[in-house]
């Protein structure tokens, strides 16, 4: 989840992880904005469907 300062996006640290892993083009096509319906009613908050290689899990940074 990303929460807007007034001047720029950071992430806020809250995430869902899905379990099952992924090629990558079967994220990326999961991922993509037009497979998903949105109802966000806080404009200071988003949800970003993101894809990261499996050796990422775990780490603040990748």
């Amino acid at each position: 989840m990303w929460g807007h300062t007034g001047v720029e996006w950071e992430f806020v640290g809250n995430q869902s992880i899905m379990r099952e892993t992924l090629t990558q083009e079967q994220c990326e096509f999961f991922a993509h904005e037009e497979m998903w319906s949105h109802d966000n009613q806080n404009k200071y908050y988003k949800i970003l469907i993101q894809c990261y290689p499996t050796d990422c899990a775990g780490k603040d940074e990748c």
